[in-house]
């Protein structure tokens, strides 16, 4: 038995297909979904989903969304996803810098300061891959 999994945004399927294994961040952790799974809903924080079939692993960086899991399939919805092998670990850092120096310097609640926000932990999730 295996898991269909989807992983999409509100524009794109970023994947569809078969795997053994899903591991991804969840609000209270890092949760994994193996065939047979107990149906839940959980919230995803920016981070990395990992597939896995037969021994290879195929990584995705998502931001934040939803995930629904089931005893044969598992549907994350993020509002942004990339795959782990396009990822630029150089700019990630450079991003991460910028928006840390945002953050520091930028009414908290303030437009500019959610988006230096969202962008730091993403790029994080970005980093995470090394």
């Amino acid at each position: 038995m295996a898991l269909n999994v989807e992983i999409v945004t509100p524009t794109a399927v970023v994947f569809a297909g078969t795997v053994d294994e899903v591991k991804a961040p969840g609000f209270l952790g890092e949760f994994g979904v193996l065939p047979g799974h107990t149906p839940f809903l959980s919230v995803v924080t920016p981070g990395v989903v990992e597939l896995t079939t037969a021994g290879s692993v195929q990584k995705f960086v998502v931001g934040r969304g939803f995930v629904e899991a089931g005893p044969d399939r598992l549907t994350v919805l993020a509002d942004s996803v990339e795959s782990g092998a396009d990822v630029d670990q150089k700019a990630a850092a450079e991003l991460l810098e910028t928006s840390e120096k945002l953050l520091a310097s930028t009414e908290p609640g303030s437009d500019e300061y959610i988006l230096a926000k969202r962008d730091a932990e993403l790029a994080h999730a970005r980093l995470q891959l090394t």
